[in-house]
């Protein structure tokens, strides 16, 4: 025959072999009140506080790692002893076995403040910020209260050629399971527990710094294959700080040369465009094609201290080599322009002496009448 002590300990055996499932799921209060003793209110709760572990500043076009340091700073604010579940199962189950199961549950309970099974994502305050987040997920396992991560959580970020300077704000937001309670399941001293989802959102700040920063606007350039010619480059200063004493260069592989690599362009303010010339020789055999050369500013910063623009690619088209044909066209017509013109001015010449002799003669017959 079942008794009601019986039926008591059948149903604790059955949520203690669904316990993982319900651990997951939620228990329900009312039910645990009923199965299992729960002899104190715990109160507190995982309190997670994140901050920067690396320099904050970066450089327009940077590439880099975000490390974000994690700390739990949780406590438990008190607890309340609930006497009267107490007092039932000393007279129960005896004083020793009771007070051996409060003890255990009271040490059960002060995990409430720490977060399990952390979520890490990482996001934008401004969609349109020019900041691009590679990795936005990170599984950060468990912190308990007091404890940093062991490591930062990384997160790979890069900034854009054209971000402007300034600060921007990202989200942290961190999704965890925090334990609400426990409860003893006395005579077999069992501990049941029960979980709540739990979340935080903080905000962190990057900065992209103030500097010098340049880009190609203009390229005026015509070539042909074995050409020797000059190409003019348009720089502009788009940043927020003066560059001093800029020098532009180009690098060059096949199929040009040069001797004239480099371009002295003087002082430049934000927005502020200058031209360099650079001399270029073209191999005779020259792809038909556009090409890209790269180069680059040095310049000094207002530390008086030299630095390096990022890469540029300043595009040049390359023509197919002129033909014998126009050249020779090309040469007669300069030769013919060249002879031309003496013979041009001698004939005028005479032609001018002519007709002055023939006017000399009319005047003379008129004389003679």
């Amino acid at each position: 025959m079942i008794t009601l002590k019986n039926l008591k300990f059948i149903s604790i055996a059955i949520l203690l072999l669904s316990s993982m499932q319900f651990a997951s799921a939620g228990i329900d209060e009312n039910v645990v009140a009923e199965i299992a003793s729960d002899y104190y209110d715990v109160y507190g709760s995982p309190n997670l506080i994140a901050n920067l572990a690396c320099d904050e500043v970066f450089e327009r076009g940077e590439k880099g790692i975000l490390y974000v340091n994690i700390l739990n700073n949780g406590q438990i604010t008190g607890f309340e002893a609930n006497e009267d579940e107490i007092e039932d199962d000393i007279d129960e189950y005896g004083e020793t076995l009771t007070r051996t199961y409060m003890s255990s549950e009271l040490l059960s309970d002060r995990a409430i403040t720490t977060a399990d099974s952390m979520t890490a994502t990482l996001s934008l305050v401004d969609p349109d910020a020019p900041i691009k987040i590679e990795q936005d997920t990170l599984l950060l396992g468990s912190l308990n209260a007091g404890k940093s991560l062991s490591t930062p959580a990384e997160f790979p970020i890069e900034i854009y050629d054209n971000a402007k300077a300034g600060t921007y704000d990202l989200q942290l937001y961190i999704a965890y399971r925090s334990q609400k309670d426990s409860a003893v399941t006395p005579p077999y001293g069992d501990t049941n527990y029960w979980y709540e989802d739990m979340n935080q959102t903080m905000i962190l700040q990057v900065v992209v710094e103030e500097e010098p920063y340049f880009r190609i606007d203009n390229v005026e350039s015509d070539l042909r294959a074995g050409d020797e010619k000059t190409i003019n480059v348009t720089y502009t200063n788009t940043g927020e700080q003066i560059a001093r004493e800029c020098i532009a260069r180009i690098s060059v592989v096949d199929p040009f040369t040069t001797t004239d690599d480099q371009a002295y362009l003087g002082d430049m303010h934000p927005g502020e465009s200058r031209t360099a010339i650079f001399d270029l020789n073209v191999a005779k055999d020259a792809t038909v094609k556009e090409y890209s050369i790269s180069s680059e500013i040095k310049y000094k910063d207002e530390q008086d201290k030299s630095q390096y623009s990022d890469n540029l690619k300043l595009p040049v088209y390359v023509g197919p080599a002129e033909s014998l044909n126009a050249s020779v066209a090309v040469g007669l017509v300069l030769l013919v322009g060249i002879i031309g013109t003496p013979v041009y001015m001698i004939s005028r010449k005479r032609k001018q002496n002519n007709y002055k002799k023939y006017l000399d003669n009319k005047e003379t017959k008129a004389n003679d009448k």
